[in-house]
């Protein structure tokens, strides 16, 4: 593949994730908000294919556009429902939310560098032993981070939910 179409690629991907992500974030649509979610899911299993992770690719289309999207749709025939019989959803775009989601992606984009130029100097991304060789190896330690982040913005979510309809 030319550097041209390969940069063209990765733009175009890039697009795409964040016109999806921003779809979720300032649409009050619920279905267009799912489309959104759906745009972004496609563009990071796109990532994956790009990077040469061809499993985690099709498990990114298998479980998360296929499940959770299917998921999410059913969900939205069960949700709360306005005058007009469409499903309503409150808009809770906070400034302290921007900055939170900003920190986390600071937090991840640093984490996640010494990953992205290990596999970028070689000449192939290598195989799932070579992976779980580098995240269980001399990334262990980012990689336990990652998942207490994770696990954070989870429960942070939980907790920004149930003072939403406390509140």
């Amino acid at each position: 593949m030319s550097a041209f179409v390969s940069q063209s690629l990765f733009w175009l991907l890039s697009a795409v994730a964040i016109t999806g992500a921003l779809s979720v974030l300032l649409v009050r649509d619920v279905m267009r908000m799912a489309l959104g979610l759906g745009a972004f899911l496609l563009a990071v299993a796109g990532f994956f294919a790009y990077y040469g992770f061809g499993f985690l690719a099709l498990a990114e289309l298998f479980v998360y556009v296929g499940g959770v999207l299917v998921l999410i749709l059913f969900a939205i025939m069960l949700v709360h429902r306005g005058p007009g019989g469409a499903p309503t959803l409150e808009n809770r775009l906070d400034p302290l939310y921007v900055v939170a989601a900003f920190s986390v992606s600071t937090l991840l984009f640093l984490m996640l560098r010494p990953i992205v130029a290990v596999a970028g100097s070689s000449g192939s991304p290598g195989g799932p032993a070579e992976l779980s060789a580098l995240l269980l190896g001399p990334m262990l330690p980012q990689f336990e981070a990652l998942g207490v982040l994770l696990l954070t913005g989870l429960v942070t979510v939980v907790l920004v939910m149930g003072r939403g309809e406390r509140g």
